[in-house]
């Protein structure tokens, strides 16, 4: 990502962390939501790597707002020749999500159907809190909004686009949590020495932090993979969010375990983020299924997956 762009989202994120329309206007005023947007279209027309950097950074902050929905539905709206409207915007992607992620609060829902899309005027009704904490509009049978404008995608993008883009939120919010459980454990005096001075919290601490790294790495390989215009490398993405998703299990558990019940109080932010781990490795296809992905690969190709694997830390 981009150095300036990383320090002005990271800015932002930072000094609205506890006031999320605030963020989302800032970022917003900064063009931050609209870095896949052509400059036809008002956007910046950036590289992909700088659109999953900033959903990362918000992914790290557990921002309560959709930012990533908004990255990625002016993505699909690109793809299918349409303009991307101005303000926030929600996705639903039909057979991989439980509900319209911010949809109470969305300008425009973008809904896909296979290949087919269409931009729905929000905001919609119903609301109900996922198991992320962010508020979920009812499914399909809500989705009733009335339609500004329908298109055709040219490549079948919609769920590796959105997949990878929640991997790569998780991912922030993965690096957030063994930051957050590495200062916890270095502050906490049991027996009369801090939790790091234990070889149980030591061996918890560094499979965390493999964890942490063997999923950073398998997202930014997809990362690389991504281009306007092209399919997506469905395998580069599977073994993204696979990745993220077991390590999302794993340093989630072990954070819990180190932080104790304090882990789970409102008034500590490890919950907000475990809680959206939870919810995001289901989005979008969870383990099994993109586990199934890599196997048909293996399969049906002669293209060994093994390095990659390797690579990823699988």
């Amino acid at each position: 990502m981009d150095a300036t762009l990383e320090r002005t989202a990271a800015r932002i994120l930072a000094d609205h962390r506890d006031a999320p329309d605030a963020a989302w206007a800032a970022l917003d005023e900064n063009g931050l939501t609209r870095l896949w947007v052509g400059e036809a279209h008002g956007g910046f027309g950036m590289s992909p790597a700088e659109g999953f950097g900033v959903a990362r950074l918000a992914g790290a902050c557990a921002l309560p707002a959709p930012v990533a929905e908004t990255l990625i539905g002016t993505w699909l709206l690109t793809e299918a020749g349409l303009e991307p409207p101005p303000g926030r915007t929600s996705i639903f992607v039909e057979g991989w999500q439980r509900g319209v992620p911010f949809g109470d609060s969305a300008d425009h829902v973008v809904h896909v159907r296979d290949q087919s899309l269409a931009l729905l005027r929000g905001p919609l009704p119903g609301r109900h809190a996922g198991v992320g904490l962010d508020p979920l509009s009812d499914a399909a049978c809500r989705l009733t909004g009335s339609v500004v404008a329908t298109g055709d995608m040219r490549h079948d993008i919609a769920l590796p686009l959105a997949a990878l883009t929640r991997a790569a939120q998780m991912c922030g919010a993965l690096e957030a949590v063994l930051t957050l459980t590495i200062g916890f454990a270095e502050q906490r005096i049991q027996f009369g020495r801090a939790l790091t001075k234990f070889q149980a919290i030591q061996h918890m601490l560094s499979e965390m932090g493999a964890e942490v790294a063997a999923a950073s790495a398998a997202l930014d390989a997809a990362v690389a993979t991504a281009d306007y215009n092209a399919p997506f490398d469905r395998q580069a993405v599977a073994i993204a969010k696979f990745r993220a998703g077991l390590a999302a299990g794993i340093v989630a558990e072990h954070a819990h375990q180190i932080h104790g019940a304090i882990g789970y109080t409102e008034e500590y932010p490890l919950a907000r983020l475990t809680r959206r781990l939870w919810q995001w490795r289901d989005d979008f296809g969870g383990e099994s299924y993109w586990a199934g992905e890599l196997g048909s690969a293996a399969l049906h190709e002669r293209t060994p997956l093994w390095p990659r694997l390797a690579a990823a830390g699988g």
